[in-house]
């Protein structure tokens, strides 16, 4: 019984990294609906943008949600983002 609940915990440990993408500066993207398992060119694209912008540290994680949003990927509070251009 104890090995069944070990490797249903397992399963659905693992299931979680579909539904949900997360970035290395603490942003979350996805839910069951909107698998995060899909929006990862967003996240190579922002990830390159921060890079090529040379977007200081601490602007980094707000910098990174507003860029998966114009990316088309659902965030919360989109309208705390700079408009862009």
């Amino acid at each position: 019984m104890r090995r069944i609940f070990a490797l249903g915990l397992l399963t659905a440990l693992s299931g979680c990294s579909y539904f949900q993408l997360a970035d290395p500066y603490g942003n979350v993207y996805g839910d069951f609906y909107n698998p995060g398992s899909t929006y990862r060119w967003q996240m190579l694209a922002c990830e390159q943008e921060i890079d090529t912008d040379a977007v200081p540290g601490m602007q980094r994680k707000e910098f990174m949600r507003c860029c998966m949003g114009a990316h088309g990927v659902p965030i919360p509070n989109p309208a705390a983002c700079p408009a862009t251009g």
